[in-house]
């Protein structure tokens, strides 16, 4: 039985089973966790009075796959009740807003009719609660008093607390799962499950260590999805890559080996190649980090250990995942922790900035929650609130928090506390996967001071505690961080001034993204003699020094701009048909005299070669 494709999308998951060469062992395997599930969905599928069930997990855990082996148990056992069921998947996560209420009607009428009948239903938040127009709920409550069938349906946490936490008859109606994140030995029997599927529709060969591969470095380094489906993605990437390569570049792809799968998730968390290969087997957050940020060995640590109570689970469901406040002078690398944080977390990959430095003043709180009804705009909504259920692992950045306008941070000071927000229209934005980060570089000189008479991490992250606490807002008169809102933040996190080996680091990474570029952008190879790249350092690190800690690694980028960019526009300006026709662009280095004991490095002796 299938409904019209005019409804919605359906599969018959019981004569799948029938068709299905596959009869063996459970992919679930006998995990007690799992037994009690099915046990679970079972027993509320028997009971005489509202025979439903809700099937609650996050995205990607598995619940499609818990359906398809219930499914496949009532199929193959003759003697239980289930046994006389059908199971029919429907798929109404696409429908469109304005579609919302007939399609409901539709799927209703053709299935509430046949007790043989278990509607496996995902999509229905919604059908029930779409984005504009009333909500359906008295439709389905009306539909369920008199149904025949069965109904299974598959929400989210949040999903669930939208539609069940404030209505107690539609609870009653239902009998809630829960389905938990596979653990890594389920997780490895589902993906081996899976495998077969995938290695047959590319016709390509998989590692079983690939797959192993699959499940480690995800369940390590993936933090937003959950097993088995991340694994699958990783596992299924691989494979096209394979494949792509196979047919289109005429490469041999004998099968997807344990590199494949590393590459990809490199790819996918930014995390180095060699990194994954050194710790496939044990998390190390620590040197995922630091491979980007320099200098900041304290910082890069704290935001590691974080990052690992996120993934254990080990932080409150009902708040942000993470809420940490980084204190440091500009250029020391709170931004750059920042997106890097974002890029290995992230859905996105994006950070999202919001520059609380322009919002001096109360109405700015517009630009965080929208504005209000009748004004040009309020039917766009707030951005924050738009943001986090557009990316609900996403990565906020609150930059100049400190210069903020009190009545800006309330939004913030609720979230905190409560794990979500509504905007200007009453929408709901949830925040229990989000991480939010702070930035402030108030009291930069007494940071600085302290780092040169030796004070430890703790003593300068408690003096600066105390001093966060006395920022007023210039214009209000009113503190900025209330007692309040200082407690809602997790990590107050000190980032200490660079030293000269932290800038040489990042000049040498800022030379590296730069021939990578031209390598990708231009297709040309460029030749940086590292005695350049060490003068570069060392000059920059003098005028950080100069400027009191001010400038950071920021001045690295202008040293580059000035040193190295700029004599190649100037050489590629003079002779063009060299540069068209070259594939190496060779700079050669001379200081112009021996480095000052004081006062700016002079600008070198750069020279360009086309080869």
């Amino acid at each position: 039985m299938l409904l019209p494709p005019e409804v919605a999308p359906s599969d018959d998951l019981t004569w799948r089973v029938r068709q299905s060469q596959f009869q063996g062992e459970s992919p679930f395997g006998t995990d007690p966790v799992y037994e009690r599930v099915f046990d679970t969905l079972a027993r509320a599928l028997h009971r005489r009075q509202h025979p439903h069930a809700l099937l609650v997990g996050d995205r990607g855990v598995g619940k499609a796959m818990v359906l398809a082996e219930l499914a496949r148990r009532a199929t193959l056992d003759t003697t239980g009740f289930l046994a006389a069921k059908r199971f029919l998947s429907v798929d109404c996560r696409y429908s469109p807003p304005d579609e919302a209420r007939p399609r409901l009607a539709a799927v209703l009428a053709h299935t509430c009719p046949y007790p043989d009948l278990v509607v496996c239903l995902d999509g229905l938040h919604g059908l029930l609660l779409p984005s504009f127009g009333p909500p359906n709920r008295p439709i389905l409550l009306g539909a369920l008093a008199r149904a025949r069938c069965h109904f299974i349906v598959s929400l989210t946490p949040r999903e669930y607390d939208d539609l069940a936490a404030d209505d107690p008859e539609f609870a009653e109606f239902f009998a809630r799962v829960d389905i938990p994140e596979p653990g890594a030995d389920t997780a490895l029997r589902l993906m081996t499950h899976f495998a077969r599927g995938v290695a047959e529709h590319f016709q390509i060969a998989i590692n079983p260590d690939a797959i192993r591969q699959a499940v480690t470095l995800t369940t390590n380094y993936v933090l937003n999805d959950h097993l088995p489906a991340k694994a699958l993605t990783v596992l299924t990437r691989a494979c096209e890559d394979a494949d792509y390569d196979r047919r289109q570049l005429g490469r041999s792809a004998a099968e997807v080996t344990p590199g494949d799968v590393v590459r990809v998730v490199a790819e996918r968390t930014g995390v180095p190649e060699d990194t994954l290969r050194g710790v496939a087997d044990a998390t190390d957050y620590t040197r995922a980090l630091g491979e980007v940020i320099y200098g900041q060995p304290d910082a890069v640590r704290e935001v590691a250990t974080e990052l690992g109570l996120i993934k254990a689970g080990m932080t409150d469901p009902t708040k942000p995942a993470s809420v940490m406040l980084f204190l440091g002078q500009t250029g020391t690398g709170k931004t750059e922790l920042a997106k890097t944080l974002a890029r290995f977390y992230s859905t996105s990959k994006r950070l999202r900035t919001y520059t609380l430095g322009n919002c001096v003043e109360p109405h700015s709180v517009a630009t965080i929650i929208g504005v209000p009804p009748g004004y040009v705009g309020s039917d766009r909504g707030g951005r924050l609130v738009n943001e986090l259920n557009a990316d609900p692992y996403g990565v906020f950045l609150l930059d100049e928090a400190d210069k903020a306008h009190p009545d800006v941070l309330q939004p913030f000071l609720n979230l905190f506390d409560e794990g979500w927000v509504t905007d200007q229209r009453g929408v709901k934005g949830h925040a229990a996967r989000s991480i939010f980060i702070l930035t402030t570089n108030v009291g930069q000189r007494m940071m600085a001071d302290m780092h040169r008479q030796g004070k430890s991490i703790a003593e300068i992250t408690a003096k600066m505690k105390e001093a966060l606490g006395q920022i007023r807002h210039g214009k209000s008169d009113r503190p900025v961080f209330t007692p309040e809102f200082l407690a809602r933040i997790k990590r107050i996190i000190v980032f200490r001034p660079l030293d000269k080996a932290a800038i040489e680091a990042v000049a040498r990474r800022q030379i590296a993204n730069l021939r990578a570029g031209w390598a990708s952008a231009r297709g040309k190879q460029m030749e940086v003699p590292d005695e350049l790249v060490d003068y570069i350092g060392a000059a920059a690190h003098r005028l950080d020094e100069k400027a009191g800690g001010k400038e950071g690694g920021r001045v690295v980028r202008k040293l580059v701009a000035e040193w190295v960019e700029a004599p190649l526009q100037r050489a590629m300006a003079t002779d063009p048909d060299g540069y068209r026709a070259c594939q190496t662009v060779a700079l050669t280095f001379a200081p112009t005299a021996d480095p000052p004991a004081e006062g700016p490095y002079p600008d070198p002796q750069v020279a360009i070669r086309f080869e």
